[in-house]
């Protein structure tokens, strides 16, 4: 009996990307397959679990094209860290693989017209735990911090690597909006 591997989901991803170029459309067809990649695939290797303690968790890259499309990466969040809201401008999925983080939605009151201000508020918050997925596209503005006690694992699918993209940070207490830091990110 074979298993749905990173192979296939990769393959999977491509045959999508060229059929459409419909984001919701395209995340709505990788989230089942992503859903099945994690109940399918092997976790257990510890360098998935390598966190950078400065930054607050660790990135391994395990699928990205040459264009920087079709981005794959398990990210391990360290207890009671997190990044700040921001944006991926590029469609995304993310699939909970061991413990919880918690996805927190922001939505943008202003027009955006001022580079250096944004006005957010609370939208939702979600928890993603094992097997449950959430997708968002490209303007959507959200922040992710793991409530628990022990790391959490989770599948990241993009269109395009974060980091190619002319991505946004922000802080909704001041109501600032600078660019993304990029992250430190690892191949296997």
């Amino acid at each position: 009996m074979s298993h749905y591997a990173l192979a296939d989901f990769v393959a999977d991803l491509k045959a999508i990307s060229a059929e459409t170029t419909g984001e919701e459309v395209i995340t709505r067809q990788v989230v089942p397959l992503a859903k099945q990649l994690v109940s399918e695939g092997d976790w257990s290797d510890p360098a998935l679990r390598e966190c950078d303690p400065g930054q607050g968790f660790g990135i391994t890259i395990l699928n990205e094209e040459t264009d920087n499309a079709l981005l794959v990466e398990v990210i391990c969040w360290l207890p009671e860290r997190g990044v700040a809201p921001h944006d991926h401008q590029t469609w995304g999925v993310v699939v909970g693989i061991e413990g919880e983080e918690t996805n927190v939605d922001w939505r943008r009151n202003d027009d955006g017209s001022r580079p250096d201000f944004a006005d957010l508020s609370l939208e939702a918050e979600r928890v993603i735990g094992p097997g449950d997925a959430c997708a968002f596209m490209p303007d959507d503005i959200h922040g992710v911090r793991n409530t628990g006690e022990a790391p959490s694992l989770s599948l990241h699918v993009y269109g395009y690597s974060p980091a190619s993209r002319d991505r946004s940070e922000f802080d909704p207490l001041t109501k600032t909006r600078r660019p993304c830091p990029q992250r430190v990110r690892r191949r296997v």
